[in-house]
């Protein structure tokens, strides 16, 4: 059968690209496979980071931090510690956020060094200075910026500032209580920092949360955040957090937290928000999307989308994907990538995530936001009159961290066989490299052997499963040989593969050439 077939370049090109199994796209035929979804291990130095200054007062990880790993390999993390309790931002700016810096060089062990730029109470603090005629962010996202030459502008942040409430008097549609405006700064070395004269770039953006990421194929900045929250009408009298809900309506009306994007080539000329992501079919009436935090796997755009429940007050975070970071795709229900600790743990009521993930050798750190209260009732809890011991605590005993959850390398989702031998057909492809390169797990007497076929489905002599070495082990990086050769270049033409497996997990394959 004929899939996947264009004119111009035939069956597909891929390249060296990695290929997933988010979806079917690359699979002509399965038989005895199914696709797991992967839970991510906690570590047992969590939380990686906590509140452990004097100068601490309630630092926030839930969705006003954000981290990336250097180029030297350092991993750097920009937090906020709110150092009073309030219920909204806006021009009372009653959060008074300090924007406060950490760094590890393996991701467990962090430092909090002393900056010697703010001092409180005679202590040298990691808070960074700050001009703060907007106001300090409440939401931030910081990347290391892969086209800019300007040193100076090597680090970018997009933020939502405290101070600046930019639709009173009124000026667009959005009405969430505290429409922030978008704003940008710029640093050279990710401590000091250069405000966007700029700013606000954009008064059609309003939140808590964002998340920035530059798309090297379309040439672009991207934002993704909680753009417009129509829930909020901004009048005191309503509940400005819980609103009704029409399911029967598309994607329950408006008035729920949704995930909306915006792009651009410059920082400064944004495009309209389009909402791309919002409650539906595949969640709860009370369920509400937090934030997106971005990243890709091959040609897939992939988020960890943080899914709120309204009723039991909690966050816990999934994985979605998308063919274009536009239209995106959810799972039926299943595991969540990172699961909720339980009651006496320190992320018993909110799991949830801004940081993309990152590679460390064979495998994926997660980084992610932890708290052993729930989302509100701290906040709101006693003038709602809700029956629970958290509206009385102070925000010194709100415990919230920074954990680190891991999976293998690219671990999230995979094609499984089990007692009964599964065959894994792959559409026609074109690749020029040298090597086929696996990211496979057998478990006891499992294995995988793998054929070669041409386009029209003949095995290639060389390349059929009776010559090929099997593979009975467990590496991120396995390179596939037939009788001791791997160089599948030496095939002419479009190919597929044939996987057979038994008691198995393939996560993914690439064709690579030897230096790759």
């Amino acid at each position: 059968m004929i899939v996947d077939y264009n004119p111009e370049t035939h069956f597909e090109r891929i390249g060296d690209q990695t290929q997933y199994f988010l979806d079917d796209t690359m699979l002509e035929w399965v038989k005895n496979i199914k696709r797991t979804h992967h839970v991510a291990d906690k570590h047992a130095a969590n939380p990686v980071i906590r509140r452990d200054r004097p100068w601490e007062v309630w630092p926030h990880f839930n969705t006003t931090v954000t981290a990336l790993r250097d180029e030297d390999g350092r991993f750097r993390c920009w937090y906020m510690d709110f150092t009073n309790l309030g219920f909204e931002g806006g021009a009372e700016a009653v959060w008074k956020p300090k924007l406060s810096y950490a760094e590890s060089t393996d991701g467990v062990h962090w430092d909090k060094p002393e900056l010697g730029a703010v001092i409180v109470d005679g202590h040298n603090t990691n808070r960074l200075d700050w001009d703060d005629r907007l106001g300090t962010p409440v939401a931030l996202s910081v990347i290391r910026d892969p086209v800019d030459p300007d040193p100076d502008r090597r680090y970018k942040m997009a933020y939502l500032p405290e101070k600046l409430n930019i639709n009173v008097p009124k000026r667009s549609t959005i009405t969430h209580s505290h429409s922030l405006g978008l704003c940008f700064a710029y640093s050279g070395d990710g401590i000091s920092w250069t405000q966007e004269p700029a700013n606000p770039v954009s008064l059609i953006w309003g939140g808590d949360v964002l998340s920035l990421s530059y798309d090297k194929e379309r040439a672009r900045y991207v934002i993704y955040g909680r753009g417009h929250y129509a829930a909020e009408t901004g009048n005191p009298a309503g509940d400005q957090w819980f609103t009704r809900h029409f399911p029967g309506q598309p994607f329950g009306w408006i008035p729920k937290r949704a995930v909306y994007r915006l792009e651009s080539e410059n920082l400064l000329d944004w495009s309209p928000a389009k909402r791309v992501l919002a409650p539906g079919a595949y969640h709860n009436l009370d369920d509400q999307f937090y934030a997106l935090s971005y990243f890709r796997l091959g040609r897939y755009h992939c988020g960890l989308l943080p899914v709120f429940h309204t009723v039991d007050n909690t966050k816990e975070t999934e994985l979605v994907y998308s063919h274009d970071g536009i239209e995106w795709h959810h799972y039926p229900h299943g595991p969540w990538v990172i699961p909720l600790g339980g009651e006496e743990a320190w992320d018993a009521f909110q799991v949830d995530t801004v940081i993309p993930p990152v590679r460390v050798g064979d495998k994926s750190y997660i980084l992610y936001g932890g708290a052993d209260f729930h989302h509100d009732w701290a906040f709101v809890g006693k003038a709602q009159g809700l029956d629970t011991p958290e509206a009385d605590r102070p925000p010194d005993a709100l415990n919230e961290g920074l954990g680190l959850a891991v999976l293998r390398a690219d671990g999230f989702v995979s094609l499984d066989a089990g007692l009964r031998e599964g065959i894994i057909s792959t559409k026609p492809f074109f690749s020029t490299g040298e090597k086929l390169i696996i990211n496979a797990r057998c478990h006891g007497n499992g294995y995988i052997d793998v054929e070669v076929t041409d386009a029209m489905d003949e095995p290639w002599a060389g390349y059929t499963r009776s010559e090929a070495d099997r593979f009975g082990g467990d590496a991120v990086e396995h390179v596939v040989t037939w009788e001791g050769q791997s160089a599948v270049n030496e095939i002419v033409g479009y190919t597929r593969l044939r996987f057979y497996m038994k008691n198995a997990e393939l996560y993914s394959f690439r064709v690579a050439d030897a230096d790759d």
